[in-house]
């Protein structure tokens, strides 16, 4: 059952029900943050997620832009920036048109992320949400061939792996990929630390590395992908955004990249630097590939 917050501007929905293997699961912990808030205040990171949610920003009927997308925020695969990079960010989108689904995941299990098998918790989270969003298409306005997904930092990983692992006859592959100073790849010497020992664990394989580096799995026929860096970051480098946009570009896949001067890492909606010009880029290209 839908559950309304703040005013009926959005919706809350459990993706999936509780582990019933797991009879008492850890009670979510929530961080507040003082500083770097979001357009009410809030910067919070939510930790020890057992059941998934999607909390849905529609927009009104008369700016309805018919497309939609999953909104994956950061938080290095150990939590989960849930404003700032969350419901900040969909409810700029929402304002403008379109319905934004913010996706509150499970962290994985590096144990779940060997050559093969079943895939990491977060990533099956992600797949259901484009598949859960797809299947509301109708009700909700939105053409079931114009939902995507957008992610941020380690949540940006997220968003991109499910470019590869979507498949398009159960509905879980985007219609399109926005990445925000995303974490890409898993190899030395780039790799960000945090986000690779949380997927893959403290000794991953070089299988597992190459399985989840996802410059490494891009093929032809994956969707257009926008991508925004800034040259500044000292957490995630640019360098990450660089391979990525390299593959998809000998692979014939539509990329947009744009590397900005400033914004560091983290910048969301902005910082009052030059990375603040992403939205309106974005806007502009979604309108020209997700017809």
């Amino acid at each position: 059952m839908a559950m309304i917050l703040r005013g009926q501007t959005c919706e809350e929905f459990p993706l999936r029900p509780p582990d019933p293997a797991v009879k008492e699961p850890a009670a979510e912990r929530v961080l507040f943050y003082p500083r770097g808030g979001d357009d009410r205040g809030l910067h919070r990171v939510v930790f020890d997620v057992a059941v998934p949610t999607l909390t849905v920003y529609r927009p009104a009927p008369e700016k309805n832009r018919g497309a939609a997308f999953v909104l994956c925020p950061g938080g290095a695969y150990h939590g989960v920036v849930i404003d700032r990079e969350g419901h900040w960010v969909a409810r700029y989108f929402q304002n403008l048109g379109y319905t934004v689904a913010v996706l509150k995941y499970r962290m994985p299990k590096p144990a779940e992320a060997g050559a093969g098998g079943e895939l990491p918790r977060s990533q099956q989270d992600a797949l259901e949400a484009i598949r859960y969003v797809r299947t509301r298409a109708a009700e909700w306005g939105v053409d079931a061939g114009r939902v995507g997904i957008m992610g941020s930092s380690a949540g940006g990983h997220l968003a991109g792996s499910t470019a590869f692992l979507g498949n398009g006859s159960n509905g879980t592959r985007p219609d399109f990929v926005a990445l925000l100073y995303p974490v890409v790849s898993m190899g030395e010497p780039i790799a960000h630390a945090g986000s690779r020992r949380n997927l893959l664990g403290p000794a991953p394989t070089p299988a597992q590395v190459e399985r989840f580096s996802l410059e490494k799995q891009v093929r032809s026929g994956m969707p257009p992908f926008f991508i925004v860096h800034a040259r500044d970051d000292d957490k995630v480098p640019v360098g990450h955004s660089r391979l990525l946009a390299g593959a998809l570009e000998r692979a014939r896949v539509p990329v947009k990249l744009i590397i900005y001067e400033t914004g560091g890492h983290g910048f969301s909606l902005g910082r009052g630097t030059p990375s603040d010009g992403w939205k309106d880029a974005f806007v502009a290209w979604l309108a020209g590939v997700v017809k």
